[in-house]
């Protein structure tokens, strides 16, 4: 009985101290988990996200360690100053190919992979840079092995060792972010996932401190004065927040026409949401007019942003189609933008992009519908 109180106190406090997650929207998740009864939501698929919460809850004194473990083995991460660049704008307008491009160049930026976001802790990177076990991930599809995960694979290409969006660490670690809807399909869910401006200020601040040190402690690792490229393109509302902490950040905006990324985005949040739970969200009653409301609010407040605070010093404006059709004209206006030059070897390599990207077949297809038009930029 002793020895259980004791595992019990020191369970507790690892929990208690733990860096992440958001309490509130983990609570929230139960909460619908166990009462928001849906007969589209089967049994299977609440069993699922019950080992997903579990899951979680039982690694979180883990994850402490390894944090505490870091900063006491590791403290010179923070001295490590991030010069940031935003890749904004909508979802399915050719950000992740610009991401990844970019992101090639690591003698001018460093991107931040999947993995790295799932587990930011120096510890654990510096065992998965291990070569055999490196190469290894390379090969793990973060989609399962299913018909639903075969198209989101196609239309959202992602291995382990994949750059990621910085969505990835907001979901994964606080539990808090529009990707969480994916694996928690409840309509009435998704403005609690969805909240950060509304958030208590310290939280606000924990946040971002927190995504702050995970970044450090990736520079820390690359051992390189380069820019961090970000991307986030499905969770706007932290943009004024990040100018406020980055004062030297520069931004990326891609926009495409809402009704072609909203037809195309639907239809990856749909076989998204069936490869992690076997239901189609469509037949949810109240989810696609949910989440539709949300991308238009999302969309317009975009567009507000845009006029009000994003102005040409700090932010770079870049369309679909000139991204994908053009990749090397997009990356030279970018690096002159940032009054960059790439290299003899990276130019080689954006021009054999732009020939694979002339020759590129989508690999999939989906249903275009009529959405109300709300471009405002």
């Amino acid at each position: 009985m002793f020895f259980t109180i004791i595992f019990l106190s020191i369970y507790i406090t690892m929990v208690w101290l733990a860096p992440f997650p958001y309490w509130r929207t983990y609570f929230i998740l139960w909460k619908h988990v166990l009462f928001n009864w849906k007969k589209e939501i089967n049994i299977k698929a609440k069993s699922r996200q019950l080992k997903f919460l579990l899951k979680y809850l039982l690694l979180c004194p883990l994850w402490t360690l390894l944090w505490c473990l870091d900063e006491l083995l590791f403290p010179g991460y923070r001295r490590q100053q991030i010069r940031p660049i935003f890749i904004i704008g909508q979802p399915r307008s050719g950000t992740t190919f610009l991401h990844r491009t970019l992101a090639e160049d690591n003698k001018i930026f460093f991107a931040i992979r999947h993995i790295e976001w799932r587990y930011p802790y120096i510890t654990i990177q510096k065992i998965l840079n291990l070569p055999w076990l490196s190469n290894k991930l390379k090969t793990i599809n973060y989609w399962p092995d299913t018909e639903a995960g075969e198209k989101a694979a196609k239309m959202h290409p992602d291995t382990f060792f994949d750059w990621e969006e910085d969505g990835i660490f907001f979901e994964e670690c606080f539990l808090h972010h529009f990707f969480i809807f994916l694996r928690f399909p409840y309509p009435e869910l998704l403005s609690d996932l969805d909240s950060f401006p509304e958030l208590p200020n310290k939280i606000q601040k924990h946040i971002l401190k927190t995504h702050k040190k995970v970044i450090q402690k990736v520079m820390y690792l690359r051992k390189k004065d380069v820019f961090y490229l970000s991307k986030e393109v499905t969770s706007h509302n932290k943009i004024e927040s990040l100018v406020n902490l980055y004062s030297e950040a520069k931004f990326i905006m891609v926009f495409r026409s809402y009704s072609d990324y909203m037809s195309s985005l639907l239809e990856l949040v749909r076989y998204s949401t069936l490869s992690k739970t076997d239901i189609d969200p469509i037949i949810i009653p109240g989810w696609k007019a949910a989440f539709v409301e949300r991308m238009r609010r999302h969309s317009l407040y975009l567009a507000e942003l845009h006029s009000r605070q994003l102005d040409g010093k700090i932010c770079i404006y870049l369309s679909f189609e000139h991204v994908t059709k053009n990749i090397f004209s997009s990356t030279e206006r970018i690096y002159d933008f940032l009054k960059k030059q790439p290299d003899f070897l990276y130019l080689q390599y954006i021009k054999q992009v732009q020939r694979h990207q002339k020759n590129r077949k989508r690999g999939y297809e989906y249903q275009k519908e009529d959405f109300e038009n709300l471009d405002g930029l």
